[in-house]
């Protein structure tokens, strides 16, 4: 667990490093967007329990957030609680 979070961390500082140096033009993703992207371990664009398991916030409202009850959260159910 301590591994997967010190990666999440090294992910998201090497992101802002190359903001910083300006080598990169596009404008970064909002947060949210970097940390669904993070979760979303097979890239399928949806977060499981077991993605969202990483986020505490997520997966202790996870059937709250899953507003169409198919067992996975699409970006739009996970922008609900930044809203």
């Amino acid at each position: 667990m301590r591994s997967l979070a010190l990666a999440l961390t090294l992910a998201l500082a090497s992101g802002a490093v190359l903001a910083a140096d300006g080598t990169s033009s596009a404008t970064p993703a909002p947060p949210q967007a970097q940390s669904f992207a993070l979760l979303d371990s097979n890239r399928d664009g949806q977060l499981t329990f077991s993605e969202a398991f990483l986020h505490p916030q997520l997966s202790n409202n996870f059937n709250l957030l899953d507003s169409n009850a198919d067992g996975l959260l699409s970006r739009t159910e996970v922008a609900a609680i930044v809203r």
